[in-house]
């Protein structure tokens, strides 16, 4: 009896332990299937973290292009006339007629005004006659002379005298000439200083004349310029007073010295104005060309990044990426730099947005690239210092 109680406690003892392996397995199977289940889950939100993380940044991109790179020393000048009087009488009188008015172009010689001249007009009729009185008794005292009716002591008293009245007659003719106020050369009147019945004194204002196809501009240039600049240079100027207009003119001088005062030299530049739409003490930006470069690969000046010494750009790298170059920089022009070294034509760079940038960015272009432009002239700009 004994012996089959204890036979059924073992029996039942096995059975549990049994169990209890299953239940373990099982517990495992279901701990693994649901640790598998977590790790797909943290894969797909790291992915779908880390795609949210991705940010691609808008741009804005442009072509390297080949064209001429012109280089220029950029400063401001007045403009003035070398040709500019300030007309004044040489005689007093009262003013009988004006022959001229502001805007009228003249002629060298032309008389812009009359004085009245009965006074200097009857001084030239007596030296007149006093001149022919004298001349004809040195035309009869000669003819005696010869026949040796007269000595040579009276013809040579009356020829000293007749060339003294000369020279009174002649000085009368000039007071008279005095009395009429003249062009002293080709110009426009551009004021009048008088009216008709003013009784003016000797060297009194009476008009300004300018010469508008003699204006200059006179540019103060640094020392260290100075083998830079050379007469003839091509100058281009840019007027806030008439826009959209080409203006040229040419180095015609250049100072010997440098003000050691300013640590300058002076050039003198020839201003084209045919068409005389310049007037004298217009302001003007002048920029003085002194080398170009033809066929040079040239990018927006938006594109490139400065860094110390160094220059970068952004060049677009496939559809959505880019990558930084390191560019050497030639001309610098208004709107356009001159490489050197770096890339070549045709390549896509950024320009809106590079500030943004790193070289692990994405990027969203959302402009074509301009079309390679027809190869034209920039200016680079050496400005006054």
């Amino acid at each position: 009896m004994c012996q089959e109680v204890v036979y059924n406690v073992c029996i039942h003892l096995s059975f549990m332990k049994t169990t209890m392996r299953k239940s373990v397995l099982i517990a495992l199977v279901l701990g693994f299937l649901g640790l598998s289940a977590c790790s797909v889950e943290a894969d797909k939100k790291n992915k779908d973290k880390k795609d949210e993380e991705k940010i691609i940044i808008n741009v804005e991109t442009t072509q390297t292009h080949l064209g001429d790179s012109v280089a220029t020393f950029k400063s401001t000048a007045v403009l003035e006339a070398d040709r500019q009087a300030t007309v004044t009488t040489k005689t007093a009188g009262i003013i009988l007629e004006l022959l001229a008015e502001e805007g009228d172009e003249v002629k060298a010689g032309d008389v812009l005004l009359v004085l009245e001249s009965d006074e200097q007009q009857l001084s030239l009729n007596s030296a007149k006659a006093n001149y022919e009185k004298s001349l004809n008794n040195l035309t009869r005292a000669e003819s005696l002379l010869k026949r040796g009716l007269s000595n040579k002591e009276q013809v040579d008293n009356l020829r000293f005298e007749t060339k003294s009245l000369k020279a009174q007659l002649d000085q009368a003719k000039m007071n008279l000439s005095f009395t009429q106020v003249k062009a002293p050369f080709d110009g426009m009147v551009v004021k009048r200083h008088v009216k008709v019945g003013n009784l003016i004194q000797n060297a009194t204002a009476v008009f300004d004349v300018v010469d508008f196809n003699s204006l200059q501009a006179k540019i103060s240039v640094p020392e260290h310029h100075w083998l830079l600049m050379k007469e003839g240079l091509p100058v281009q100027f840019d007027f806030d007073a008439i826009k959209n207009t080409a203006i040229t003119g040419e180095v015609e001088r250049i100072a010997p010295m440098v003000d050691s005062a300013t640590g300058t030299f002076q050039i003198t530049v020839k201003v084209n104005n045919e068409s005389h739409r310049l007037h004298p003490g217009l302001f003007a930006k002048a920029e003085i060309i002194y080398d170009q470069r033809s066929n040079v690969v040239l990018v927006d000046k938006d594109a490139i990044i400065r860094e110390d010494e160094a220059a970068y750009v952004y060049e677009l790298d496939g559809a959505d990426k880019v990558k930084r170059t390191q560019v050497t920089l030639g001309y610098e022009m208004r709107d356009e730099v001159e490489l050197t070294a770096g890339l070549t034509a045709n390549q896509t760079v950024i320009t809106t947005g590079k500030s943004n940038l790193s070289p692990d960015s994405w990027v969203n272009v959302v402009n074509a690239p301009a079309e390679t432009p027809v190869a034209d002239a920039t200016v680079n700009e050496l400005t006054q210092e």
